[in-house]
């Protein structure tokens, strides 16, 4: 059935907007980037003689716009992710701010940063981590940072002692934003998550899930270009075999590896193929961000059509990953973006990120099914998602279910949760482990489910300096749905005001089927 629905979705390569922008830097100078003093760990009892107990603190970076602001008006926030800050100006919720009179603000992760900086706690050194800095790095101080940070918005910005709290997140992020509305919904009155991983949880061989995600990536090459996709596999599986039996110079010539470069071994070129193309979908953007062209996805199908032999359609995905300015060129293995691709270090390669997956959130996205574009892979026994294995925290083998009920991220869960609205995009793998099956239903104050085709990773959420309107039609809808999930919620609205208002029964369960069918009704 979802193979039939994506075929329903499928967007053309040739239907793509001629000429897409690319995506510059927002001028961050117009909004300040400051400091909050944030307690390192917000459960601990003081005590002066342990640096992470209560009285311990550091620096939380932030951005805050006020100057739509009106009293009384929501505070839109955004929890950072797996990065270090994005531009508060990258942000859908800047465009909402002058129709909502609100307030804007983002917070940085605990533990990352960038170029600039970073939220790090005393003594934390990214380039130099051992482990034991990150006994702090927990879920609950994680959400109570952002607790803290906009009770203290509440109490010192004038007017907004009594603001709605919005809560946004994305990817891992988006995560956080379920998890905030779920537990912590006296602070935070609605939550938007964009694509969010809410299963397919742990490294068991059990987890029923474990294939969902590259099935989908598998299923939208095969909508995409049916062509491509069958080029690809059987170029990954004469990559396979030429390792096994030790021969890819002779099967491979033309793959065109540097002198050298193949002293580290074929495997690990291999592993930075099947990422590629694994993230090259997932992260098709309409501007230059993962990789250096626009609309990467549509360019590695057009470059695979147009290739001849397996090395050829190989090389597509490393030049991607290599940044490289000269097709021509050797791949050269000890590239170090090439490095990251071959342990699918692509969303994040900072040191916190290896550990929260090590440690509370274990996502399973790996697993590859046979009869896929890829060649079957970790889909028997355990799965290594952790890096580092002195990081696994005591829950990390446990089974799916033991996480979606500690996280309370069941169905039943989320269906009974009110202004909760979760945005999955069709090319993203991910929306095939975040998308719970909820009841159908048009009351915007109840949990909902949206899946926008034609969008990456996330794409829902970037402000219109990044994507102008008019680009792409269904994302110009897409944030229109949203804003009217935000007015609804903080009683600017047309419908009911009664959240708990009767909603249509829904008799046995809801099945995928209907959750997309809505989709269908909303963005047509």
């Amino acid at each position: 059935m979802k193979i039939k629905l994506l075929a329903l979705f499928a967007v053309p390569v040739s239907a793509t907007a001629q000429h897409p922008p690319a995506r510059a830097q927002s001028n961050t100078s117009e909004i300040a980037i400051q400091d909050f003093i944030q307690k390192v760990n917000h459960t601990a009892a003081d005590d002066d003689d342990n640096d992470s107990a209560g009285s311990a603190t550091f620096r939380q970076r932030y951005q805050l716009d006020t100057q739509h602001f009106e009293p009384g008006g929501p505070i839109l926030f955004v929890q950072s992710a797996e990065a270090g800050m994005p531009a508060l100006n990258d942000s859908i919720f800047v465009d909402y701010a002058p129709k909502l009179g609100a307030l804007v603000a983002v917070l940085e992760h605990r533990f990352f940063g960038d170029f600039r900086g970073g939220s790090y706690p005393s003594g934390y050194d990214p380039l130099n981590v051992s482990g034991g800095e990150f006994d702090s790095l927990t879920m609950d101080n994680v959400l109570q940072d952002g607790i803290e940070f906009v009770s203290w918005i509440k109490k010192t910005v004038l007017g907004a002692a009594n603001s709605k709290v919005i809560y946004s997140g994305s990817s891992y992020g988006g995560f956080l934003a379920v998890a905030a509305r779920l537990h912590h919904s006296d602070t935070f009155y609605g939550a938007i998550a964009s694509s969010p991983a809410l299963n397919s949880f742990g490294p068991l061989g059990s987890n029923i899930f474990k294939f969902d995600s590259t099935k989908w990536a598998s299923d939208v090459y095969d909508s995409v270009s049916a062509d491509a996709s069958t080029k690809i596999k059987t170029a990954m599986l004469t990559f396979k075999r030429c390792i096994q039996d030790n021969n890819c110079d002779g099967e491979l010539p033309d793959l065109n590896i540097c002198k050298d470069s193949t002293a580290l071994g074929y495997e690990r070129l291999y592993r930075a193929v099947s990422h590629t193309y694994l993230a090259v979908s997932k992260f098709n953007y309409p501007w230059i961000d993962k990789y250096p062209t626009a609309n990467p996805l549509n360019d590695l199908i057009n470059k695979t059509l147009a290739a001849t032999t397996a090395g050829q359609v190989l090389r597509v995905p490393l030049l991607a990953a290599s940044w490289a300015s000269n097709e021509s060129v050797c791949i050269n293995a000890f590239n170090s973006n090439v490095s990251r691709a071959s342990v699918g270090d692509i969303e994040s390669s900072q040191p916190a990120w290896t550990y929260i997956g090590c440690n509370y959130y274990p996502i399973n996205d790996l697993s590859i099914p046979s009869d896929n574009v890829l060649p079957e892979a970790y889909a028997r026994g355990p799965v290594d998602i952790c890096l580092n294995s002195a990081w696994q925290s005591k829950d990390y083998g446990r089974e799916n279910e033991y996480f979606l009920q500690k996280y309370a991220i069941t169905n039943d869960f989320l269906d009974t949760t009110d202004k909760l609205l979760i945005v999955q995009n069709q090319y993203d793998r991910t929306a095939a482990i975040g998308s719970p099956i909820l009841t159908v239903t048009d009351m915007l104050n109840h949990s909902r489910v949206i899946l926008v085709d034609g969008t990456a990773h996330a794409e829902d959420t970037v402000s219109e300096a990044i994507e102008p309107r008019g680009l792409k039609p269904q994302m110009d809808q897409i944030r229109d749905i949203k804003l009217q999930h935000i007015k609804e919620w903080i009683g600017r609205g047309n419908q009911t005001q009664d959240s708990a208002a009767t909603l249509v029964s829904v008799h046995g369960p809801v099945h995928m089927f209907n959750v997309l069918l809505l989709i269908l009704l909303v963005l047509l």
